[in-house]
Parts: C-alpha cells; sequence; structure tokens
C-alpha cells in the first residue's frame, strides 16, 4: 500500500509518525515548502494548489492521501473529495474532545490566521464547544518556530511564550489549548512552558491514525512492492535539511519540478 502526506511545511510529520506506528505501507511525504505556511493564503489558492499535488503523488500510485493540514482542510478537502476518487483524510481540531474535558470551563484554539477565520472552524465551535468559553488564536509565527526546532533543533522556548503572551492566552488561562495546527505539537513543550498553570493540549494525530488504519484495511492497493519512504519537497532543501530527513526515515527524497505560476 502506498498513503501519500501533503502539507506545506514539517507540520504534517506528527500525523505522520502516529500513521506510520499502525498502518504498514509506502509512505510519500509532499511538502509544499515553496509555499510555506498555508494558513496566509486564500481559499482559491490552496484548492488550486492542493489539486497539483494531488495529481503529482497520483503519478507515484498512491491509494490514500492524508491531508496533514489543519488549513488545507478545513478550506478543501471536501472540494478535493469531489475532483478525485480517491480517499482523503483530513485533520479537523479536537474541539469535542476538549469541550468535554473543560465541561463548561474556558479553551482555546490555537491555530493559523486561515484556520480561524474559517467558518468551519465557526461552525465547529458552535456545535460542539457547549458552554465552554473559547478564544481563537491565528498564528503564522508558531509554524516558523515549528520549523526551525525540526530542522535545526532551535531553542524557541522564548519565543513561543511572547507569542502566547502577545496572544492575550495567559491572561485568559484556558483549562484546555487545543492544537490546531499540526505544526503545533512539536512546540507542546513550550507552550506548557509559557503558562503558570499549563493547561491540557488537544491534537489528532491518534485519531487521525485510526481513521487511516480503518480505510487502509478496505483498500485493495494499487502497488504492492515494498520500496523505501519517499520525500518529496517542491523548493530544493539546503544539505542540513536533507541530513534531517534521512534521519526520520526517509530513505529517498526528490524535488518536484513546481508548475504552478505567480
Amino acid at each position: 500500500m502506498r498513503i501519500g502526506f501533503i502539507d506545506s511545511g514539517v507540520g504534517g510529520l506528527s500525523i505522520l509518525e502516529a500513521v506510520r506506528a499502525l498502518v504498514p505501507a509506502n509512505y510519500f511525504y509532499l511538502m509544499d515548502n515553496r509555499y510555506l505556511p498555508y494558513g496566509t493564503k486564500s481559499e482559491l489558492f490552496i484548492r488550486q494548489r492542493l489539486k497539483q499535488l494531488t495529481e503529482h503523488l497520483l503519478t507515484h500510485q498512491v491509494d490514500l492521501i492524508v491531508i496533514a493540514c489543519n488549513t488545507a482542510t478545513t478550506q478543501a478537502v471536501e472540494w478535493l473529495r469531489q475532483q478525485f476518487d480517491l480517499p482523503f483524510v483530513g485533520v479537523v481540531p479536537a474541539i469535542k474532545p476538549a469541550a468535554f474535558y473543560c465541561a463548561g470551563e474556558k479553551m482555546a484554539l490555537l491555530a493559523t490566521p486561515a484556520t480561524v477565520k474559517g467558518h468551519y472552524i465557526q461552525k465547529l465551535v458552535s456545535n460542539y464547544a457547549g458552554e465552554s468559553q473559547v478564544q481563537l488564536v491565528g498564528s503564522s509565527e508558531l509554524v516558523m518556530l515549528a520549523e526551525q526546532k525540526v530542522w535545526t533543533d532551535a531553542e524557541v522556548t522564548a519565543e513561543v511564550a511572547t507569542v502566547i503572551k502577545d496572544s492575550g492566552l495567559n491572561e485568559f488561562a484556558p483549562k484546555a489549548i487545543i492544537l490546531g495546527c499540526t505544526h503545533f505539537p512539536f512546540l507542546a513543550q513550550e507552550i506548557c512552558l509559557a503558562f503558570e498553570d499549563a493547561p491540557k493540549l488537544f491534537d489528532t494525530a491518534d485519531a487521525i491514525a485510526r481513521r487511516v488504519q480503518h480505510l487502509a484495511a478496505g483498500i485493495v492497493p494499487l502497488y504492492k512492492q515494498k520500496s523505501q519512504d519517499c520525500f518529496i519537497a517542491t523548493q530544493e532543501l539546503t544539505d542540513q535539511q536533507k541530513l534531517r530527513v534521512k534521519q526520520m526515515g526517509f530513505g529517498q527524497q526528490s524535488c518536484w519540478p513546481d508548475l504552478y505560476q505567480d
């Protein structure tokens, strides 16, 4: 079985790790780093771009695609399902379990600007937040801090604390924070350290892994031969990044020629 992943950066790797643990497959991680971050892009751009990326993954005969990005999921996954005849798994913020845990106490959603402004998130909050007061915080800066940490092992504790403080979350003091961007689990420790009384963090990696496992059980693979996992970037990686990709367990690397014209 071949499973594709799409994200603008390394955030989707937080989902890939959980899926790998449950589902034996050949993985193709397509990182659209030319247009990192998606959280500042329009819905039209994201839909057009994901259509191109999906078409490229189909040349690798993938059986299923994980849209490992909250912004791309909320703005494009339903549309993609109408365009292509294969399963797509999206990433939806864990508002419902967080609301159950908070039981009417305050909670926050930390995501990208595009995600928190979207109608999809407003609907999720309206349907599932219950009596909890919810603060929505959009941050592209945290996305880039997560990128720095993953690629270079950068120390970003102070920078994350500044973002949290400037967002007003310290004063809001939520009982739980929903990590509504797949980059943010990489900053879980730093986010907790930004609070005197650390909130409980919710992400969806394990739930997505179980969903992929369920769908994979019913798929007859197009390509059954085992091969090495492949990491595909849309902009050339540095030597340091290429080394990190190898350390992440990818035996193959490539840079896909970009077809999108600005």
